[in-house]
């Protein structure tokens, strides 16, 4: 058109005005190549604007008659050809959708005033017949407006397109022409205006207000709204209340940017309508009636209602407690209550609501104050209610905040007016309820008002102002309040002896409002008279006494929130002048005098007289002050020091009664206790006291001796008790006697971490005070650490176990020590000093004597050799000098030694095969062996030692297994667990990335050294005929040691470690097939427990080196062993799954009850049987990599055994492997359903046999569908309360979660024939879907969402909870639980046919009801803002690398159409992995839910977010994507007579050709880059034969066909191609989407009208009945 107009020219004028009405017209075509090119060519012919201008306003009238005539036309009139309904109403819609824009919009150009012209802004001039122009389009739109009854038609149209225009023509009638709305048609047209509120299609809305439905932005008009509105048409204030009402339902709390926008509309059009009453009301009564009725009905009946309510059913119930129902709510079914009131509301909601609510009320209040007492009287009753009612703590807190918003946004501001009128009366009226009641938070109420007020101001609006309201029930003694009763007479007579009552509920609460009750100026008289009226009854200075526990425990309380209240105070001012904020200013003589009688008294003591001590004290934690003075402390810390002195003083050992002498001479303390007195009790008194204020003694260093006296009688008693437990062997039973007490208590009182630091500092403080050099640091080291009779316990020549758990605190503080000052200048202080400042008697132990004694004694109060020294020591080494080296060497002497002496002693077989687990060494009794292996451990793990160094040891152990020709039975016993070490360095099998290294350096010795022990193994017996002394336990273990398996990748990943010798291999064979090979025939099983536990380990072994020697009767023998230990296991896991059941099915217990029986039926009482399954099931996995192994590589060493017999086997096991994953998943299934915090119990039992557990997983993992299948079907037989796919959900969302377990929960479900039943519930409607076929469609309901359920674990993830997880932590669980949900849901829709009505049906329902907020998720974990930024700062490095994980897995996901691969590398969860996963998700949502993920990106409102996701889809999915289209539609089978398809890879396009009589078209798709994020373009190229109108429905069947498909292009091509062989064959179309087939799901017009007889698609029908509102037929109106 554009080159047509190029080449007219200037002969074109001869036409203009014949041609302007329809090229006017055409430029607001629906069609967007129509109006393009209506724009373009007229801007061709007028380049410039004025130019284009003067054109529109020569031909205003030619333009006005063509609208005017188009319309006057109808549907019926529209066109004189015969042509279906259905196009004749198409055609007619866009028509008149298009002339009213086009007239619209002419207004706006020929009438506006100049800067607000569409298209013609930069014009500067008026055009020359511009105002002849104006009059014409003024008196052409005032006809029409008249000729059409003001277009009200229109605007009741069913279309929202003709809708839409007509609002702009409206819109643009009353900009330009007001006058065309007189008093004649004013009624009419406001009322139509009005009603557009209704309006309720979206697409209407930009021509309604102009700002494309923003909250943000049509918010704030609305009070220029009301402004406009002429006062004659709203009719007093039900306008108001109508419309504040429908404003209030319409608000959104979700966005916090609409919210307040909202709030402050609600607030100005508010405030607006109350200010203007005298505009709709005449009279100052109506006025006054007016403003009130709008308060009431609005502020009180609706906003304040929803700020006390919101989302509390019960503050909803205590509200309308004694109220009648508005009958405006009597409508409201109970359902839609319960969900409004159980909607959760975020406190910013509530905060912003609050703000608003203030600030209306101080607009009111500067109004008219009066208008405020309908919401005064309210908030009394809301008050007076709630505080009578139990159960008030909702509506309670609401006011409380309530409150705390007039502070902030008032009384903050210098506004009084709050508490006069507001918080004054309310306390006023319900104070006697609130001194009556024991809630904390009824008190509370009083306590904030205090806060926010001040207390004076309180208790004169409480007391004097509102006297009227509580005269008639304040008094105290009997005698009221009067008048002239001040603010110190209130509060003594009356707030104190309420605050002060005997202990209660509500004692805290009332303590603290006695204490925010403190004024400034009063405050020393308060807290005196507080003080005097708790104590001074009970204690005087003529009679001094103890005060009695109730007191007692008061004060403590008080004083407790004293400190916090001096806290608060300092604080809130900032400085430390007010009264209050220091300690000084709490200090008071009787606490004093009450304290140093405390501290003084004798037996019996209560907890109260500590907690009140301990509260004066202060001196829990470091900057809790004393609210004593010096002097007296000092007093109280001297009777404390005489208690404990009075302690040691009687201790049955010489040595502690000489050091309490000498303390108690150096402190000059007489201590003389009555015998009748119990000791024991005294000093514990003391020491709690000391516990609670611990710090409290730095404030009294100075003092001579006072505080090192008193840590000194602690240590000392510390010390008794551990010499009272080294020695007790020794004691007659007399003396037993008398230190069991003592012994007792310093079990429970001493032993503790503090002690340890506290000797550490002094240690510390020592060391920076008197040593001037490193000589005398060392020389002071080493008189703490030299030898005596107690130190050391365990390096010494007559090592005894009774001794072994004396030194645990000298040796923490030394590892205390060592952490401050590092282990070197510690070690230092072990070597030799300068001999002249020793004295002859003192013996010096080495350093490596001190690191084997810490190694030895291994834990200690607050640390382990383990976490604390042995990383130290390693770290230590690494600097690799002589010194380490030696140190390292004799460390390894000692500990080597202590083994061979006591480790056979200590040692305990392990049941478990290699790895040796870490809690296994930590279950080594002997010292020296436990130690010697870790410190061996942590050498070899750091590369400190190396291969030369492990082959040394091996060969002196070897050395030592043999005394002469005697066995040497404790190197014997050690030497396995040791082997297991050492062979580490010699073969790299616990190198992470490396595989079998054969270390050369080994490899003679090794192998020899090996083949004499197995030639020993062999010699004896075998285990069946088990016989003790032989030492045959001992060999065969060290023999199975020397068999290592590389675990790096997990079980999956096991395989032998070492590469052995033919020799080897057939002599370790020999020993297997000895085990099966006895007298009387073969041993299938052995019941022995240790011949078990020996033949499961060997078996591990021969079938990981030697299994290529197999026989038949080998693998007979194996795999019947393996079934019965795995069967033993599976025997116990259904024990427990049924006694769970049982238990569930009979008890009613509470949950502590439910979980301690659930702790019965799990404990596990023998851990054997779990250990030995363990090891068959070690063995079971390394038969099957054999088998796998031999598969890849076409070999066939197990053709002894036949495979069909093997398989059988195989899957038998594996069937018992999997009811054991069913088992434990069961139990926590069930516990889920009904106990949901006792399952934790459950899953937490499992990490006990973490190991066990993971090779079940792998057994699952490598299962085939034969063996899931029977294990299902055998446990639903089974009939527990849950069942398999249950059990596989618990597992995979269990809160304590075992990684490879919950793979192989996600393998089951994700793989058929789990698959299948894993996402729908089995129910009717679900079998329904599975067996619906397109001619049985009908009998199925209309409604979607009754078709499809998913299984309850599924469904709540994908409807609900992606909401809840975008607020929660990236590494949350919820979010792997969502995921690993959604990449079920995604894995069971790629198994189902692509073509299946089960699919189309889920597909419908993820459609319908699962939010698209899993698309936030998911790119919350997808970094997309920094996919367009060419160079990365450092700190965005971790972000580029979780951004090229989810790109890559993105890629793969939809290369491969699976996300399997991501799943599996799930665990350890991290923040790239969560990536990948998400990644992977969003992929194949692309792939299977195109159209989903569309409608979610196409409502994103943010330009830069999806500028950037569509730049990833575009890189990292469409590609592969497009491809994958492109390659289904050139395989499809499209081809006939009538229809071909051709596919164009460069150009991302298919032409569809459909030819049929004589006619046909060409239909061009054209993928987009970004596709399917972006939608495809469909175009047609040629057209034979076939209507405009036809052609362009056509165009569009193909367009929505393409554009709703969530699945592949080629099915929506092969289903349009359909649709219209069905039309062609006379099969009817539905009249509401004019398709034949459905372009959703696919169905045929089936439900038929029994008027019209017209048929239409369910689906179409139920969205026509749910919008409608009606359920009459859409064509004849007749009853459905």
């Amino acid at each position: 058109m554009t080159a047509l107009v190029t080449s007219v020219g200037r002969d074109l004028a001869l036409h203009l005005k014949t041609l302007m009405g329809p090229w006017w017209f055409s430029q607001f075509d629906p069609v967007s190549e129509v109006s393009q090119a209506a724009k373009r060519s007229l801007q061709a012919a007028f380049p410039a604007q004025e130019k284009r201008l003067d054109a529109l306003i020569l031909c205003t009238t030619e333009i006005f008659m063509y609208l005017e005539e188009n319309l006057k036309l109808t549907p019926q009139n529209l066109s004189d050809k015969a042509a279906a309904t259905d196009e004749l109403e198409e055609i007619y819609q866009q028509v008149i959708s298009s002339t009213l824009l086009a007239l619209a919009t002419l207004l706006d150009v020929l009438i506006c005033v100049q800067q607000e012209r569409p298209g013609f802004e930069n014009i500067t001039t008026e055009p020359k017949h511009a105002s002849k122009a104006r009059v014409a389009a003024v008196a052409f739109a005032e006809k029409l407006f008249k000729d059409h009854k003001y277009f009200l038609d229109f605007l009741r149209s069913q279309r929202p397109t003709i809708r839409s225009a007509t609002y702009s023509v409206l819109k643009s009638l009353i900009k330009n022409i007001p006058q065309a709305i007189n008093d004649a048609n004013i009624k009419t047209v406001s009322g139509a205006i009005l009603g557009a509120f209704n309006e309720k299609d979206p697409t209407c809305h930009p021509s309604m207000n102009g700002c494309f439905g923003s909250q943000q932005v049509s918010y704030p008009a609305l009070v220029l709204f009301l402004d406009s509105v002429p006062p004659k048409s709203v009719g007093g204030d039900r306008f108001f209340l109508e419309f504040f009402k429908n404003l209030w339902v319409g608000r959104r709390i979700s966005l916090s940017a609409d919210r307040l926008t909202f709030f402050q509309a609600l607030k100005e059009c508010f405030l607006w309508s109350l200010k203007n009453a005298s505009r709709y009301n005449d009279g100052g009564d109506s006025i006054s009636h007016f403003q009130v009725v709008l308060v009431d009905n609005v502020l009180v009946k609706i906003l304040w209602k929803d700020f006390l309510t919101a989302g509390s059913l019960k503050a909803n119930d205590i509200i309308k407690s004694g109220k009648a129902t508005d009958s405006s709510e009597e409508t409201i079914s109970h359902n839609k209550k319960m969900d409004l009131l159980n909607t959760k509301y975020p406190m910013p909601y509530l905060q912003e609501l609050g703000k608003c609510f203030v600030e209306i009320l101080l607009g009111i209040y500067i109004l008219d104050s009066n208008v405020l007492s309908v919401f005064i009287e309210e908030l009394e009753d809301n008050c007076m209610g709630a505080l009578q009612q139990e159960g008030n703590v909702d509506v309670v807190e609401r006011i409380i905040l309530f409150m705390l918003l007039l502070e902030k946004h008032a009384v903050l501001k210098d506004a009084i007016w709050p508490l006069g009128y507001i918080v004054g009366p309310m306390l006023a009226k319900s104070f006697s309820i609130i001194r009556s009641s024991d809630s904390p938070d009824t008190v509370r109420l009083l306590s904030v008002a205090v806060s926010i007020f001040g207390p004076r101001m309180i208790v004169e609006e409480v007391f004097i102002k509102g006297k009227s309201h509580v005269s008639s029930h304040l008094s105290y003694d009997g005698d009221k309040v009067g008048e002239t009763e001040d603010f110190m007479q209130i509060f003594k007579n009356i707030f104190v002896p309420w605050c002060l009552q005997s202990n209660s509920c509500s004692t805290s609460a009332r303590l603290e409002l006695l204490l925010a009750l403190l004024d400034d100026e009063y405050f020393s008289e308060q807290w005196s008279f507080i003080v005097n009226y708790v104590i001074g009854q009970h204690y005087s200075e003529f009679q001094p006494g103890l005060l009695d526990a109730d007191h007692a425990a008061t004060l403590a309380m008080l004083l407790e929130k004293a400190r916090g209240e001096s806290m608060k105070r300092k604080v809130k001012d900032g400085s430390s002048h007010r009264q209050g904020c220091n300690a000084e200013d709490w200090h008071h003589e009787y606490f004093e005098s009450c304290a140093i009688a405390v501290s003084r008294s004798l037996p019996p003591f209560s907890t109260s007289h500590v907690q009140f001590m301990c509260s004066l004290l202060g001196g829990l934690t470091e900057g809790r002050s004393s609210f004593l003075s010096r002097n007296a402390l000092i007093l109280i810390y001297e009777e404390i020091f005489r208690k404990l002195l009075s302690f040691v003083q009687v201790s049955p050992f010489f040595w502690v009664q000489n050091s309490a002498s000498m303390l108690r001479n150096d402190s000059k303390i007489c201590v003389e206790l009555d015998n009748s007195v119990n000791i024991v009790e005294i000093a514990q008194f003391a020491l709690e006291i000391l516990d609670g204020s611990f710090f409290s003694l730095k404030t009294l260093d100075g003092e001579s001796g006072l505080v090192s006296g008193i840590l000194s009688t602690i240590f000392l008693i510390e010390w008794e008790c551990s010499l009272s437990k080294a020695v007790d062997d020794s004691l007659d039973d007399n003396s037993m006697a008398k230190t069991k007490a003592r012994l007792t208590f310093g079990e429970n009182v001493l032993i503790n971490d503090k002690i340890a630091s506290l000797c550490c500092t002094w240690v510390l403080e020592v060391l920076e005070r008197i040593c001037g050099d490193e000589n005398d640091e060392q020389n002071l080291l080493h008189h703490l650490l030299s030898k005596d009779e107690l130190w050391p316990v365990f390096v010494v020549p007559n090592f005894s176990w009774t001794k072994a758990s004396g030194s645990q605190n000298f040796v923490a503080l030394i590892d205390k020590l060592i952490s401050k000052i590092g282990i070197d200048r510690v070690i230092a202080g072990c070597e030799m000093p300068n001999p002249s400042l020793l004295e002859k008697s003192q013996e010096v132990a080495s350093s490596a004597w001190l690191a084997a004694e810490i190694l030895c004694t291994w834990r200690w109060p607050g640390s382990s050799a383990m976490s604390s020294f042995l990383p130290l020591l390693s770290a230590y080494a690494k600097e690799s000098n002589s010194i380490q080296e030696s140190l390292l060497d004799e460390t390894l002497s000692i500990l080597l030694d202590g083994s061979l002496v006591y480790g056979g002693n200590g040692t305990k077989s392990s049941v478990s095969m290699w790895p040796v687990p870490a809690d296994e060494v930590e279950g080594v009794e002997e010292p020296f062996l436990r130690a010697l292996l870790s410190f061996l451990s942590a050498l070899f793990e750091e590369k400190i030692w190396g291969p030369e160094k492990s082959l040394n040891l091996i060969e002196l152990l070897v050395n030592k297994l043999f005394l002469g020709e005697a066995v040497n039975t404790n190197c014997l016993k050690i030497l396995p667990m040791l082997i297991n070490i050492l062979f580490e360095p010699l073969y790299g099998y616990a190198e992470p990335g490396m595989g079998v290294q054969h270390c050369s350096l080994a490899e003679e010795f090794v192998k020899n050294t090996m083949i004499d022990w197995l030639e020993r193994a062999l010699s004896l017996p075998p285990l069946v005929t088990w016989k003790t002394g032989e030492d045959m336990e001992d060999w065969l273990q060290l023999v199975i040691a020397c068999y290592p398996f590389s675990t790096i990748g997990g079980p999956q990943a096991l395989k032998p470690a070492r590469s052995i010798s033919s020799d080897e291999r057939k002599l370790l064979y020999k020993l297997f097939q000895k085990q099966r090979h006895v007298s009387g025939g073969s041993a299938m099983f052995i019941q022995l427990t240790v011949v078990q536990i020996l033949l499961s380990k060997l078996m591990i072994v021969s079938v990981g080196y030697c299994w290529s020697e197999f026989s038949e009767e080998d693998w007979d023998f194996l795999l019947s062993n393996l079934r019965c230990w795995i069967q033993s296991a599976i025997v116990m896991m259904e024990d427990v799954a049924e006694n769970i059941n049982g238990l569930v099915d009979s008890s009613s217990d509470n949950l502590n009850v439910m979980c301690q029986k659930i702790e019965k039926i799990i404990l596990i009482s023998d851990p054997i049987p779990i250990k030995i399954s363990e090891n068959a099931l070690l063995s079971f996995l390394l038969l099957l990599k054999h088998c796998k192994h031999q598969q890849a590589e076409e070999r066939d060493y197990l053709s002894t055994f036949k495979s069909e017999k093997l398989d059988s086997v195989k899957d038998r096991i594996l069937e018992g492997v999997l009811r054991l994953l069913f088992c434990t998943g069961i139990s926590e299934a069930i516990l889920n359903a009904c106990y949901k915090e006792a399952a934790s119990v459950i899953a937490l039992s499992r990490f006990k046999y973490t190991h066990f557990w993971n090779l079940v997983a792998f057994g699952v993992v490598n299962s085939s569908s034969q063996a899931r299948d029977k294990a299902v079907k055998s446990v639903e037989f089974w009939g527990l309360r849950k069942g398999s796919i249950s059990s596989l959900y618990a597992i995979l969302f269990t809160s304590k979660p075992i990684p490879l377990l919950q793979l192989a929960a996600y393998f089951v479900l994700s793989n058929e024939p789990v698959l299948r039943i894993a996402v729908l519930e089995d129910n009717a409607c679900n079998s329904n879907i599975h067996a619906a076929n397109d001619e049985d469609i009908s009998r199925l309901d209309m409604s979607i969402e009754e078709k499809v359920h998913l299984k309850e674990e599924l469904s709540f993830m994908v409807e609900r909870a992606p909401l809840e997880v975008l607020e929660t932590d990236l590494l949350a669980h919820q979010r792997v639980n969502l995921f690993l949900a959604w990449s079920l849901l995604i894995s069971h829709l790629l198994s189902l046919p692509s073509s299946s009505s089960q699919r189309e049906r889920l597909i419908q329902y993820i459609q319908d009801s699962a939010t698209p907020a899993i698309l936030d998720c998911l790119f919350q974990h997808i970094p997309v803002e920094i996919f367009m930024v060419p160079s990365l700062k450092k700190k965005d490095a971790e972000l580029s690398g979780v951004l090229s994980e989810a790109s890559s897995a993105a890629t793969c996901a939809t290369t491969t159409g699976s996300l399997l691969f991501s799943v599996e590398s799930l665990w350890p969860i991290k923040l790239e992995k969560i990536s990948s996963l998400a990644g992977a998700i969003y992929g194949l949502m692309l792939q299977v839910l195109p159209a989903y993920v569309r409608g979610w990106f196409s409502d994103l409102r943010d330009r830069n977010t999806s500028a950037v996701i569509e730049s990833f889809t575009k890189t990292c999915c469409s590609p592969p994507l497009i491809a994958n289209e492109l390659s289904q539609i050139k395989k499809a089978n499209f081809r006939d007579e009538n229809f071909s398809v051709s596919v164009s890879k460069s150009a991302n396009e298919i032409v569809a050709t459909y030819t049929k009589d004589e006619t046909g078209m060409d239909l061009v798709i054209r993928l987009p880059a970004s596709y399917p994020l972006r939608p495809v373009d469909v175009d047609c190229t040629r057209s034979l034969g076939i209507s405009e109108t036809k052609q362009r429905k056509w165009l569009m069947s193909m367009m929505l066909f393409v554009r709703n498909q969530n699945g592949a292009l080629a099915e929506a091509i092969g289903i349009w191609k359909r649709n219209f062989d069905k039309e062609f064959e006379g099969v009817e179309e539905c009249p509401i989407c004019y398709s034949v087939i459905h372009t959703t799901n696919h169905s045929l017009p089936r439900l038929a009208c029994k008027t019209c007889k017209h048929k239409f698609h369910s689906a179409c029908l139920y969205k026509w009945f749910s919008t409608s509102h009606k359920s009459s037929c859409p064509l004849c109106q007749s009853p459905f």
